[in-house]
């Protein structure tokens, strides 16, 4: 009811300043700002700027250009990305779900490009959640991904293990994980062995960004993995 209210009060607001756009753009975007950041499970350094908003297209949850970034920003399971740098020519909102449940949901968007990080550290943190038996330290070099951790060899003796790894697009919102060698307390093992073991290492893990946005490159470099983004295809 306390949501609804505000809701109702924020549209009644809007309607009675509609000549005046500047006012206008500002409340929607600190409405927006502080909507968005309640929302995400991390939110550090968040600026949004959009283009002067008119209140025909406030009520048809419209907005012209907008520019976003934030120094740390993270959504629900997924990880949290560093330096994100988003630029839209424009998008579509949830008016009701804004006003009325005090949620922020982006139903489309325009031509938009978005760069962020992915930390080794973070990468980490995500893996061991997900495979905490293996105890696992994933390390980002030049151009390859390296992975360090703990094994039960045959069940009986748990025993340090590194290997190198593969990093390739699982789907347009997730990653994938997968050995190419493996070497147990110093020792590299035979093909049979090394894919009898492959499996456990194995690992995809979501891009958790809930916007219609799909991850279209990425490139690995020493301590991050650099992510480009672009606006989902409309239908």
């Amino acid at each position: 009811m306390v949501k609804r209210g505000v809701g109702v009060g924020f549209l009644l607001l809007a309607v009675g300043l509609f000549s005046t756009s500047s006012f206008l753009t500002t409340l929607v975007k600190q409405k927006l700002t502080r909507t968005l950041i309640e929302q995400a499970r991390v939110a550090e350094g968040v600026e949004l700027k959009m283009a002067p908003l008119r209140l025909g297209e406030l009520l048809n949850g419209q907005v012209g250009t907008v520019d976003f970034s934030a120094v740390r920003l993270g959504f629900a399971q997924g990880p949290v990305f560093t330096n994100v740098a988003l630029h839209s020519k424009g998008g579509r909102f949830d008016l009701k779900a804004l006003l009325w449940q005090g949620e922020f949901i982006l139903e489309e968007l325009a031509e938009t490009h978005m760069q962020l990080e992915l930390s080794e550290e973070e990468l980490t943190a995500l893996m061991r959640r997900d495979l905490p038996e293996l105890e696992p330290t994933v390390l980002l070099k030049e151009g390859r991904v390296e992975l360090e951790g703990f094994l039960d060899l045959f069940g009986q003796r748990r025993l340090p293990f590194s290997a190198g790894a593969s990093l390739e697009r699982a789907s347009d919102r997730s990653l994938r994980l997968a050995p190419l060698g493996l070497s147990v307390a110093g020792v590299a093992l035979w093909a049979e062995l090394f894919n009898q073991y492959a499996s456990q290492l194995s690992w995809e893990f979501p891009l958790e960004i809930p916007w219609p946005v799909r991850l279209e490159r990425f490139m690995v470099t020493p301590g991050v993995i650099q992510m480009e983004w672009r606006e989902e295809a409309q239908m």
